[in-house]
């Protein structure tokens, strides 16, 4: 099978993740409004923003499978932003300090054959991470060493970041690097990509 697959996203680490499944693809990244609706849930917003990339590319490719993903978090009924500097990091895993977070992580799969939709699958991934309670020296070494301040939650899980968790609970380990590659194979697999030996 010859169709191409792009990725509707910038993300270093989906990149990242897709090159894990030895895959060839481009990326093409997306520009929607992120705000959440009203009384948006963090899953139902995941899902909105990985729906809404995915489908803003399928007028651009004849013959592709597009991949949409968005991933959101929440601790104690607010959002998980991206920090951007070290100081909002710092404050940010302040405040989840012996929490429960949990992720959300969404992606929606378009197979555009001869410029039409032939599918179009959703799924959503949900890890729960329960914190360990750090102290304000613990979590500005942490910062230091990871540098996290583009990863919503302020943590790289598939990094140093693993160490920040009493228990992690997932049906894929992966979801929590911005893809899930256990709903993602599963989806080429069913478009007919060779993947590996399967």
């Amino acid at each position: 099978m010859n169709t191409k697959i792009v990725l509707a996203s910038a993300s270093k680490y989906r990149a990242a993740s897709l090159q894990r499944l030895g895959l060839k693809f481009s990326q093409q990244p997306t520009a929607v409004d992120e705000t959440p609706q009203m009384s948006e849930t963090p899953a139902s917003l995941a899902a909105r923003l990985a729906n809404e990339k995915a489908q803003k590319l399928v007028a651009t490719q004849a013959n592709a499978i597009i991949i949409g993903c968005d991933q959101t978090g929440s601790c104690n009924g607010q959002l998980l932003h991206k920090p951007g500097n070290v100081e909002a990091a710092q404050a940010q895993l302040a405040q989840m300090s012996g929490q429960r977070a949990m992720f959300y992580t969404a992606m929606t799969v378009i197979h555009v054959v001869d410029g039409t939709v032939a599918t179009l699958t959703h799924d959503l991934d949900t890890t729960e991470l329960q914190l360990r309670t750090l102290s304000h020296e613990q979590i500005a070494a942490y910062v230091a060493q990871d540098n996290p301040i583009d990863c919503a939650g302020s943590f790289k899980i598939e990094s140093l970041g693993i160490i920040l968790f009493s228990a992690v609970h997932s049906s894929d380990p992966s979801a929590l690097e911005g893809i899930s590659l256990v709903q993602l194979t599963t989806r080429l697999l069913d478009l007919g990509v060779p993947l590996g030996t399967i």
